[in-house]
């Protein structure tokens, strides 16, 4: 039945990204046809499925996406009937019902085992540093601290503790929690285990079909966006971020959440999203972008990592984040599998419009490798000039002037193309979009003054100059009293940035003094007095 699915599926490919009336009406044709035919497990049903989704994602019309839409349905039941089937087919695809097989953080899957879409359990340590006696014997109960010493495999401890084997999982996360005020050991122990867990959904919400926002109406295509005015695009005022109950900012969380999941990913700012940092914004051309920051055990000395999940008519089409640091933002772009082939450059115009109005950032910096640097899809794809198309430019001056060399060529030579040599030799350099008038400074200053000044006025003893430069801190500013763990780390740092500036300004003395309550509380707040604090 493959065969049979494989002719019209191509035939589909040729047209599914096309928007004029003739292949707008192949694609009715071809679904219709491609329904009456069986489905069997194949290479083709994945191709099928993934294609079903961008058509959903970039509809034509509404007779299109119903059609897609059925058979989104049709190959769900295909699926649901065969899940049970002892082969990988359905490993790690997305598609409903399939199962999801991973090693993922303590606090990722913490957060699995309070999920209602799926079941999570301990499938093996894949390739462990060390095992369990090393890493319970820090947990347990001093009582029970001698079984850790007798050697016993892994399997063979958690049976002589008593424990379940349907409970090993949430034993383990419980035992870790333990390590919960300090998360970076607690991140090195558990990633020496290396677990990997099994997630068997329960209903079809957890798969790339189905996991998605809600839509209240779907945007029709009737091109494909390629050429726009990118600079008016940035400077167009954002609507405001949309109003969410309780149960729709909770059921937001979740689909981002479960896209990294069924994406064999995970990010920082989703594992440790702040849900109060967490805003929607819906866009132009079906597009909603979420962002969101890090709670505050996790947040970055000085800059905030705020992260992004992008939808196309609800469906994720992309996902990354920010690293804020004033005016400025180091920027990483991921679009969704399926959905290449899109509207990427229009997506990414829009991602850089919000994190500019709501960061107020007017400088963006790309790293090597999302056009090329160990990722032979970026050279391949000549990744270099998608970035460069909309403004951005090699920092070191010989890689730009061979950019704009290269540029001309293109423009001025029909079929021209960029040497694979000369796409590699430009990721020797980040690339940067500058909006303002100035390159701002980066957190990397900042931290070389502090690390020069602990160096040379305290002889390198790290103890010894936070005590000292917090004292001084007080004695300058009124003192906060009962700080919590979160504000006390962040005076620790605002007390060596003034004392590595050599800070005697009231007032910029008095902005870092509001940063110790800010910043684990208000990622957006704490953006503006860094922004008033580096003016």
């Amino acid at each position: 039945m493959s065969a049979q699915l494989t002719k019209p599926l191509n035939n589909l490919k040729k047209a599914y990204m096309l928007f004029d009336d003739e292949n707008n009406k192949k694609k009715v044709e071809l679904i219709q046809q491609l329904s009456k035919i069986r489905l069997a497990k194949s290479k083709a049903l994945l191709h099928y499925f993934d294609v079903l989704q961008f058509i959903c994602a970039y509809p034509p019309n509404e007779k299109t996406l119903l059609l897609a839409e059925k058979e989104l349905s049709r190959l769900t039941k295909f699926c649901q009937t065969n899940k049970n089937l002892d082969d990988d087919f359905f490993l790690n695809s997305g598609l409903p019902f399939s199962e999801i097989l991973m090693g993922f953080s303590h606090d990722c899957i913490h957060w699995f085992l309070k999920h209602s879409h799926f079941k999570v359990s301990l499938d093996r340590y894949e390739n462990p540093k060390f095992d369990l006696n090393d890493a319970l014997k820090l947990t347990l109960p001093s009582l029970e601290m001698s079984e850790t010493a007798i050697g016993m495999e892994n399997d063979e401890l958690l049976e002589s503790l008593l424990v379940p084997e349907k409970n090993h999982l949430p034993f383990l996360i419980e035992q870790f929690d333990k390590f919960n005020e300090m998360p970076f050991l607690k991140d090195f122990l558990f990633e020496g285990l290396d677990i990997y867990v099994n997630l068997k959904p329960t209903n079809k919400a957890f798969s790339k079909a189905y996991n998605r926002l809600q839509q209240q109406e779907h945007f029709y295509h009737t091109e494909m966006l390629k050429k726009f005015d990118h600079v008016t695009l940035l400077n167009t005022s954002l609507p405001e971020p949309k109003k969410l109950s309780d149960r729709e900012l909770n059921e937001a969380i979740d689909v981002v959440k479960n896209s990294m999941a069924l994406t064999l990913r995970e990010t920082d700012p989703i594992t440790y999203m702040d849900p109060a940092s967490f805003r929607l914004y819906e866009l132009e051309r079906g597009i909603s972008i979420a962002i969101y920051g890090m709670v505050s055990n996790r947040q970055l000395p000085l800059e905030s990592y705020v992260g992004y999940t992008l939808f196309k008519n609800g469906f994720q089409a992309a996902y990354g984040g920010g690293w804020v640091f004033g005016q400025r933002s180091l920027f990483g772009i991921n679009i969704t599998e399926s959905l290449r082939g899109g509207e990427s450059g229009y997506i990414l115009i829009q991602l850089l419009r919000v994190y500019r109005q709501v960061f107020n950032v007017n400088y963006f910096e790309v790293e090597p490798y999302q056009y090329g640097l160990d990722n032979p899809e970026g050279i391949q794809s000549g990744a270099f000039w998608f970035y460069y198309r909309y403004g951005f430019r090699p920092l070191d001056k010989k890689l730009n002037a061979i950019a704009f060399a290269e540029h001309q060529k293109i423009i001025s030579k029909k079929g021209y193309r960029t040497s694979s040599k000369t796409l590699e030799q430009f990721t020797e350099s980040n690339i940067g979009m500058n909006l303002g008038k100035e390159v701002p400074m980066t957190a990397a200053d900042i931290m070389k003054k502090v690390k020069n000044m602990i160096a040379t006025k305290y002889q390198g003893n790290r103890t010894l100059a936070i005590q000292k430069c917090v004292a001084n801190f007080n004695h300058k500013t009124e003192k906060l009293i009962y700080l919590n763990t979160a504000e006390k780390h962040v005076l620790e740092e605002v007390a060596l940035v003034a004392e590595s500036l050599n800070l005697t300004n009231p007032v910029k003395l008095n902005i870092l003094s509001k940063m110790i309550r800010v910043k684990p509380a208000d990622l957006y707040e704490y953006q503006s007095l860094l922004l008033a604090f580096l003016k």
